[in-house]
């Protein structure tokens, strides 16, 4: 049986706006993969363009190679999920989640830990040095949908990623902890949000 998408009104900001002006978004959970490929032919030419605004000063896109199409099996075979914030009429972020828990580091019980495998905000979101986000708090809408996620499945609103080094701060900034590297996952940094 098809799982079929859900939606639930979300807020994001203006980014080009000097004052904090919030716009009406909609999350999306089970996005169906079908809809990846459409977000890829609009996000790809953005991605490139945001990487060459970078190399200009001397840095370098993380996630600049991703391709969400590249996910598509996954989803298909039941491994992910995909959520997305969507807003006038656009996908503006995406984030993958395991729908098999993880153990959590935090703690002694070893608790059943949401796991977020992958996490892009559109393009034109991503502030650069000559660049402002067209929306501001993407990333923060879908690291609370991730929590929610995992309420919603039992876990405790317990959530647990791996992080790119230009993404640290963020999930610092949301609240979660930082684990530090992890030697069998690339040596990135490990984070772990618990609601206790």
């Amino acid at each position: 049986m098809p799982i079929v998408p859900t939606t639930r009104s979300a807020y994001l900001f203006d980014g080009l706006s000097d004052s904090p002006l919030e716009v009406a978004a909609s999350i999306i959970r089970d996005l169906p993969s079908a809809r990846l490929e459409e977000i890829e032919r609009l996000w790809k030419p953005a991605r490139e363009q945001f990487s060459r605004v970078l190399a200009l000063s001397g840095d370098t896109s993380e996630h600049g190679h991703w391709d969400w199409r590249n996910k598509v099996w996954s989803i298909e075979s039941g491994r992910h999920r995909i959520v997305a914030v969507e807003c006038r009429g656009e996908i503006q972020g995406l984030m993958a989640v395991a729908t098999q828990p993880r153990p959590a580091a935090i703690g002694a019980n070893a608790e059943p830990v949401l796991y977020v495998d992958y996490l892009e905000t559109a393009p034109w979101n991503l502030r650069g040095p000559a660049t402002r986000p067209r929306f501001r708090g993407v990333g923060t809408v879908l690291i609370e949908e991730a929590f929610r996620i995992s309420r919603d499945t039992g876990w405790g609103g317990r959530v647990g990623l791996h992080s790119l080094s230009q993404a640290e701060r963020f999930y610092l900034a949301s609240g979660m902890t930082r684990m530090g590297p992890d030697p069998d996952y690339y040596d990135l940094v490990y984070f772990e949000y618990n609601e206790d």
